[in-house]
């Protein structure tokens, strides 16, 4: 049976039924805890526990010799970002739940394809991390059979899945520079009718897309490339050579067509800019780029119904 895209709720069922039903792998998982050394024994499994702090995807409860549990609180990720405080957050549930006598103790781990641990800045606050890759391991090593091996498998399957769990950096210079970058769009180039930003360290591209710039066939937008110094006119999907040739008798001297991904832009050229120059240097090179990028928008609204024909015509053909 292939299943084509796995999800968390799928790990969180299939981790669950094992730790039920498989005692092997409940005292393996186990000895990838603090709790290694503890004799203790599986006495149950929930999926999906919620409170008003949130969601425990699988809390397994184990009992010791001496009659005393421990919980495992485990989240699983496959391919979405961790949500901010996740951790700190299972851990406020795992409080609250042994002040009302459900456990003793806990620990908090958190299980994902081992690119999505090595990728991942906030893997690191929980208190052990267990990869997809090492449970299928475990699953081969362990029995080879039919179960075994779809188990691992399916494990495998989901680690292939591309990683998406890109993270935010703040960093003082990049905020500080983008802050001031905005008031500047604000006050002298409203026409780009830029949004706040929430930007990572050392961020220099960002999108403009004024109300009247369409989505639908195809997402038109300027992008602004900062420390290329490209700021570009973009139409999606559109292919180059046939987009080019409907538009080059529409363009200035200084503008040009390029490929960028799947799309074509119309570009043109300022002095490429980082945060990490100092507002003295690279405010007045944001200023340029905005220009720039105010005078695209006013060439999208002169040819509207041109640019807008030829990105149809030069649509890229549905696989």
């Amino acid at each position: 049976m292939a299943v084509e895209r796995k999800y968390e709720r799928d790990i969180d069922l299939l981790l669950a039924e094992e730790l039920i039903v498989n005692p092997a792998f409940s005292a393996w998982l186990k000895g990838q805890t603090r709790f290694a050394d503890v004799p203790a024994v599986i006495a149950d499994v929930f999926v999906s526990r919620s409170d008003n702090l949130g969601e425990s995807d699988l809390i397994v409860i184990y009992t010791r010799d001496d009659g005393l549990n421990f919980a495992v609180l485990i989240e699983d990720k496959v391919d979405a970002p961790l949500q901010p405080d996740q951790a700190s957050r299972y851990r406020l549930r795992a409080e609250r739940e042994i002040s009302s006598g459900k456990y003793n103790d806990f620990t908090v781990i958190l299980c994902a394809p081992i690119s999505y641990l090595a990728n991942s800045l906030k893997a690191a606050e929980f208190d052990t991390t267990v990869s997809f890759e090492d449970i299928a391991a475990f699953f081969l090593v362990n029995g080879d059979t039919p179960r075994c091996r779809y188990r691992a498998s399916f494990l495998l399957g989901a680690g292939t899945r591309r990683v998406n769990n890109w993270e935010r950096q703040v960093d003082d210079i990049t905020e500080v520079f983008w802050s001031a970058a905005y008031a500047v769009a604000i006050k002298e180039f409203p026409i780009l009718e830029m949004k706040p930003l929430k930007v990572t360290k050392d961020s220099t591209w960002i999108n403009f897309r004024p109300r009247d710039m369409p989505t639908m066939p195809h997402r038109i937008y300027v992008s602004v490339k900062g420390e290329r110094g490209y700021m570009d006119l973009t139409f999606s999907d559109a292919q180059v050579d046939l987009f080019h040739g409907k538009v080059a008798h529409l363009l200035d001297p200084d503008m040009s067509v390029h490929k960028t991904g799947k799309s074509s832009a119309i570009r043109l050229q300022t002095d490429g800019f980082m945060p990490r120059e100092g507002l003295e240097a690279a405010i007045p090179k944001a200023r340029a780029a905005f220009a720039a990028c105010a005078r695209l928008i006013r060439f999208y609204r002169a040819h509207r119904a041109e640019l807008d024909a030829a990105t149809t015509s030069a649509a890229t053909p549905p696989n």
